[in-house]
């Protein structure tokens, strides 16, 4: 995480560990200790503290099948996951706060996008979900596959879409091509037009072609 807020390998450049870890200290950023299965009531028990005497307003939970645990029968893991999303969706509710739960799909075709119905036990779980947003990874045979996150369900307006992405090796995150981040700045220097000077015109498009 730390490589990926600083956006690059400390471990070349260790005179910036200690202020990188200073800036990162502040961020509003809390961990819950569990690992593994655990009790759904103990998570959303902490997870009200949390948001009670800490202000919390998003909680990750990464990820589903991992903290179920894998000694259950298939009908027996079906329907502990049905509780689980249950409560984590009367918790969002009662709460205000917004949960992300990562949900680990079954395995499909390398030539398949994986759909809605290619989460585990999916019913319960896109049903209860606001948005589903599923990270695409199309693996060609001749060359270099294609990333991207598909918005697969928005319970807010209907309105669906994807996103294309690229890796960075050097930070270990996700961003949108620059060339598409290029071609948005550049469209809004455009339509701004008027509201902008031709010398900011020209300092947003350098902005815009050099980030990465």
């Amino acid at each position: 995480m730390l490589t990926q807020f600083s956006w690059g390998r400390l471990e070349e450049d260790p005179d910036m560990y200690e202020a990188w870890t200073d800036r990162f200290k502040d961020l509003p950023l809390h961990f819950m200790t569990f690992h593994g299965q655990q009790n759904i009531k103990t998570v959303v028990d902490t997870m009200h503290h949390a948001v009670c005497m800490r202000g919390v307003s998003h909680v990750v939970v990464d990820n589903l099948q991992f903290m179920m645990g894998q000694g259950q029968r298939s009908a027996d893991r079906l329907t502990a996951q049905d509780n689980i999303i249950g409560a984590f969706r009367r918790f969002a509710t009662d709460s205000g706060c917004h949960v992300t739960l990562v949900v680990h799909p079954r395995k499909e075709d390398d030539d398949r996008e994986l759909q809605i119905a290619s989460i585990s036990g999916s019913s319960k779980a896109s049903q209860e979900a606001d948005n589903v947003l599923i990270l695409q990874d199309r693996k060609l045979v001749t060359g270099r596959g294609k990333r991207y996150l598909q918005v697969a369900k928005n319970r807010f307006d209907g309105a669906v879409g994807t996103f294309p992405l690229e890796f960075c090796k050097t930070s270990l995150t996700f961003s949108t091509p620059a060339k598409a981040r290029g071609k948005a700045r550049l469209k809004k220097v455009k339509d701004n037009n008027n509201l902008v000077s031709p010398k900011d015109q020209e300092d947003g498009q350098e902005e815009a072609l050099g980030q990465l």
